[in-house]
């Protein structure tokens, strides 16, 4: 009689070992998604970030900076490089009021960064009124 109840008593070692197989593959899909979001906040912080800085030097360009038709180049903190380029837009030279001949130029800009062992970018384009005589 005690052979009888002695089998009822408890879960067997096999039952066991598929449980926890159940549960460390669980485990590894919750692992496996979290660390997957926590790599793409990184990597849209890092678009974020760049965003901004070509918004702010953008925004800059003919207002508080010179406006000067041509490349320059520098970088932000140590991580981001930048590349603003300012060209005559393709349009024919206006008048405000018969007295300041005006043109369009089209200003652009590129914003690079290293992401892990690829090369990222943004660019953005804008233009900008300005005298025709810089």
């Amino acid at each position: 009689m005690r052979s009888c109840c002695r089998s009822e008593a408890g879960f067997s070692l096999i039952e066991v070992l598929i449980a926890l197989a159940i549960v460390g593959l669980a485990l590894g899909a919750i692992a496996t998604v979290y660390g997957n979001g926590y790599l793409s906040h990184g990597a849209a912080a890092d678009v974020d970030t760049a965003l901004a800085l070509a918004e702010q030097k953008l925004n800059a360009t003919g207002i508080t900076e010179k406006l000067r038709i041509g490349h320059e180049e520098g970088g932000f903190d140590d991580r981001f490089r930048w590349q603003l380029t300012v060209g005559k837009f393709d349009d024919r030279e206006t008048t405000r009021d018969g007295d300041v001949p005006l043109r369009l130029f089209r200003v652009g800009i590129t914003v690079r960064w290293r992401d892990g062992l690829r090369e990222r970018q943004i660019a953005l384009s804008t233009l900008r009124l300005a005298p025709a005589r810089q």
